[in-house]
């Protein structure tokens, strides 16, 4: 699978996960500027650490569809694999999570990458 091909799907993933933080979590979300912002989530509002941890994790999911946009290169087998296995992982702590997402997609690349390599 191309990394570009890779990255327009795992953006779905991405936003699909914004969405989702901001819809579940909206109440805690709203309340964070009224804290003070600074220091606003922790021990006292572990709702709205929550939330903010939730929302972060976002971030990584885009910086690799930004690094992957515009690549012809197909998507490295470590890759694949260190996707497989934090799936795996999620999976087993949130058996209902997007996880499922990122197995289906990591898994797909591998299963491309496979029958690109396979002798014809």
């Amino acid at each position: 699978m191309k990394q570009s091909h890779f990255a327009r799907l795992l953006l779905f993933i991405a936003l699909g996960h914004l969405a989702t933080g901001i819809a579940l979590f909206a109440p805690y979300l709203a309340e964070i500027p009224s804290r003070g912002w600074v220091n606003s989530v922790g021990p006292n509002f572990l709702e709205g650490s929550l939330a903010v941890w939730f929302l972060l994790f976002s971030w990584p999911l885009l910086m690799l569809v930004i690094q992957f946009w515009n690549s012809a290169d197909t998507v490295k087998k470590p890759l694949s694999w260190l996707c497989v296995t934090g799936s795996i992982l999620g999976i087993s702590l949130m058996p209902l999570s997007g996880f499922w997402l990122m197995l289906g997609l990591s898994g797909f690349a591998l299963i491309k990458r496979s029958e690109a390599q396979a002798p014809v």
